[in-house]
């Protein structure tokens, strides 16, 4: 039998798991640098509490039982406008995370559609994400389409 998944607003009372999920996500990827990733946590964690509290940040999670077992992130950020997007501004999902014992449980698509739905309700013109190895089907199925997009790392 499915656990009860109820998804609903991050507050910053979840903070710290959103912080345990972004950690959890780069674990899952092989990302293993413990100093690393204590840096990241420690250095998100205000970014986290002034985002959600200006409204350029908007989370989701899922919990069961009361427990936080996944999560994710939409960042509102500044953008040029586009022919096709008259809107100064995107969508960007980050952080998706769901706990190991919950994953294939539709969970994460859950989470997805929900926050597909809120950018949607806010007009934008569509949602960027960076998808790993792992995520890339659910994406898919979702609809995301690969981009143009390129890299070139500094450091």
């Amino acid at each position: 039998m499915a656990p009860e998944i109820f998804i609903r607003p991050a507050t910053l009372a979840d903070v710290p798991e959103l912080l345990f999920h972004r950690r959890g996500m780069y674990e899952a990827m092989g990302y293993a640098d413990a100093t690393a990733l204590a840096g990241m946590m420690k250095t998100s964690e205000p970014y986290l509490r002034e985002a959600i509290t200006n409204g350029t940040l908007h989370a989701w999670v899922a919990e069961n039982e009361g427990r936080v077992i996944g999560g994710g992130l939409i960042i509102v950020s500044p953008w040029l406008s586009h022919p096709y997007d008259q809107q100064c501004r995107r969508a960007t999902v980050l952080n998706m995370y769901v706990d190991p014992e919950f994953r294939r449980q539709g969970i994460a698509r859950r989470l997805m559609q929900t926050m597909i739905v809120w950018c949607r309700k806010q007009d934008f013109a569509g949602v960027a994400l960076h998808a790993s190895d792992q995520g890339r089907p659910l994406y898919e199925s979702l609809g995301f389409e690969p981009t143009t997009e390129m890299r070139l790392k500094l450091r």
